[in-house]
């Protein structure tokens, strides 16, 4: 019988995220369905490691200290083991000391041929041949190499995929997130957009080779929200050919297909500098946005925004068949008042709004074409609103 035994911490850390992965692909996912457990020797040491994959995207882990029955001399020992399962597990362990040791074996290739045991706990789970699962695939020799702080691309990553990314949309075209790499520019480019939003944003960068221009599915934008920075210098490697993305940070190593789709270029709407028409505080326009949205239409959630650059003040309304339903209003600092008053989705400006990280937002529009831009000061981040009819 072949097993590993490992700390209840890693157990729990390590083969959660695994088994999730496993469970994640319910249509018929067959061998996929399984996390894969593997044992070896590399370069005169064991070695474990947990992984799994929904078909898109997989996952690799490894487990740093542990026990087993495999010697130097001994062939690789792996099993893949049942993720519905295996989850279930991990989630009951919760509740042991981390220090408990967790012991995982196996015998068998089938149902309930493996064991998961902590102290009186036995747990049966059912196995399935590893020589089935399937190699993730590898990347072209004249790939792109990035790499950044976790931090920061975590940051412009989950930004744009919480507030505009859409995945299966009725326009394919925008799916996903577009990542562009610019070397000569030293920069890598963010954009999201569902087609009334736009979400952009451009880190610079100083250790990259080959440009690329990729689109990221949405899948792998959650897997790198689970990753965990110590501090703000942890540097994750991306690698990248027009097929599939390599993302390895520490012990961890993502890999996923792209998106087959051409992104489209959104470059011509942040060409023109926005007239800035005011600053607010971004409390207090987060909370009267918030107080207003208990007052608006579900079905047409608009929000009017008409300035006063005489009283240094904005004027919010939400309306309704021509009667007011709620109003706000803020100091503001007006540089420019427009002809005409802004309306817009409220709850396309409430997210806009939450993006920014810094004290004051600005609101701008664009001189020919009226939509909002909403940019924190000093900060690299744009959205862009679309105004509604009115």
């Amino acid at each position: 019988m072949s097993f590993i035994k490992l700390s209840c911490a890693d157990f729990i850390s390590i083969l959660n995220p695994i088994a999730r992965l496993a469970c994640s692909n319910k249509k018929g996912s067959g061998v996929l369905g399984f996390a894969r457990i593997l044992i070896t020797t590399k370069a005169g040491k064991q070695a474990a490691y947990a992984s799994a994959s929904n078909g898109g995207q997989s996952m690799a882990r490894r487990i740093e200290s542990f026990e087993s029955d495999i010697d130097m001399l001994s062939e690789d020992k792996e099993v893949l083991l049942c993720g519905e399962k295996l989850l279930s597990i991990v989630n009951a362990y919760t509740s042991f000391d981390s220090t408990e040791i967790v012991k995982i074996s196996w015998d068998s290739f089938g149902d309930n041929g493996g064991l998961i045991t902590a102290k009186r706990s036995k747990m049966k789970i059912d196995t399935a041949d590893p020589s089935a699962y399937p190699a993730p695939p590898k990347l072209s020799a004249d790939h792109s190499v990035l790499t950044i702080p976790l931090t920061q691309l975590q940051d412009v990553a989950i930004k744009g995929r919480s507030s505009v990314a859409v995945n299966n949309s009725a326009r394919p075209a925008l799916n996903g997130v577009n990542f562009k790499l610019n070397c000569a520019a030293k920069s890598i480019n963010v954009t999201a957009t569902d087609g009334y939003r736009v979400y952009d944003n451009t880190l610079a960068v100083t250790n990259a080779k080959n440009d690329f221009n990729i689109v990221v599915p949405t899948k792998l934008i959650d897997m790198l929200q689970g990753l965990k920075a110590t501090n703000d210098d942890d540097l994750v490697r991306l690698r990248a050919d027009s097929n599939s993305l390599e993302v390895t940070f520490k012990s961890t190593l993502i890999r996923s297909q792209l998106l087959d789709n051409k992104f489209p270029d959104l470059s011509e709407l942040f060409q023109s500098e926005p007239q800035w028409l005011m600053d607010l505080e971004q409390k207090d326009i987060a909370d009267a946005l918030g107080r207003l949205s208990a007052a608006t239409d579900k079905r047409l959630p608009a929000i009017e925004l008409m300035i006063d650059d005489a009283t240094q003040e904005t004027h919010l309304r939400t309306v309704q068949g021509g009667k007011i339903l709620g109003e706000d209003y803020l100091k503001s600092k007006v540089t420019i008042k427009p002809e005409n008053a802004l309306s817009v989705n409220l709850n396309f400006l409430m997210q806009a709004v939450a993006n920014v990280t810094s004290k004051i937002a600005r609101i701008g529009q664009h001189p020919k074409d009226k939509y909002l831009v909403i940019q924190g000061e000093n900060e690299t981040s744009r959205m862009i609103v679309l105004p509604l009819r009115t």
